[in-house]
């Protein structure tokens, strides 16, 4: 069934709870309470669903990959009114595959494993840290059961000071505008061996940055060893 209808005008619908304003606030749709859902952006239609879920009297929630879509500051805010959802006469389940959103959300964790479109078997529920272990091990102890050939590890090799020499690259102080957001960029370097994250909101220029870098937008390019290129 697809529903018709502004974000206001839905969550009205649903609101049982007498909690519209609360979630509309927490959750930053109060700017677009007046858009029809069919015209929200992937990270907007997701808080509407989370706030659509929320504002119902239920005994049972059920919550499936809410942190798709969103950035960090979402994800956390979104973990936070899930969390708020439980009482001591209900219960929240959430299929989740951030680990840093399971860790912060959860009270227990059941890991899921198998072969997709074939099978799949849920574990017993264990305390968060532990089942987060049993997911990266890829082995359930009580079962004496490997799922996993090899264990998943955070773990960076050591790069070879030499090597990180090779390829560095820097790029002046810039500074972009696009209509009424300016985008202002302090000077920095990078080299070819190593993974620089850029990290923040929806809206804050991430992408803008990216394509600064790459040439694609009118400024000034990124130099190879302090020379233009």
């Amino acid at each position: 069934k697809v529903s018709k209808g502004t974000v206001e005008e839905l969550i009205t619908k649903a609101d049982e709870r007498n909690m519209k304003q609360h979630y509309l606030n927490v959750l930053d749709l109060e700017k677009v309470k007046d858009r029809g859902i069919e015209k929200l952006s992937g990270g907007e239609l997701q808080r509407f669903t989370i706030a659509a879920v929320c504002v119902q009297e239920a005994t049972v929630y059920m919550f499936d990959e809410p942190s798709s879509y969103l950035d960090v500051r979402q994800r956390l805010t979104a973990a936070k009114v899930i969390r708020g959802m439980l009482k001591s006469d209900n219960y929240v389940i959430v299929v989740e595959h951030d680990l840093s959103v399971v860790d912060y959300m959860s009270d227990f964790v059941c890991v899921l494993y198998g072969r997709p479109g074939v099978y799949g078997v849920v574990t017993m529920p264990y305390g968060v840290r532990e089942g987060i272990n049993v997911f990266l091990e890829g082995y359930v102890p009580t079962e004496n059961l490997r799922f996993r050939e090899e264990s998943l590890s955070f773990r960076l090799a050591d790069v070879d000071e030499r090597q990180k020499r090779q390829g560095t690259y820097t790029y002046p102080y810039m500074e972009k505008r696009l209509g009424g957001f300016q985008l202002r960029v302090d000077p920095g370097d990078f080299t070819d061996s190593e993974i620089v994250v850029l990290l923040g909101e929806n809206g804050c220029g991430k992408t803008t940055l990216i394509r600064m870098l790459a040439g694609l937008e009118k400024t000034l390019l990124p130099r190879l060893h302090g020379f233009d290129s």
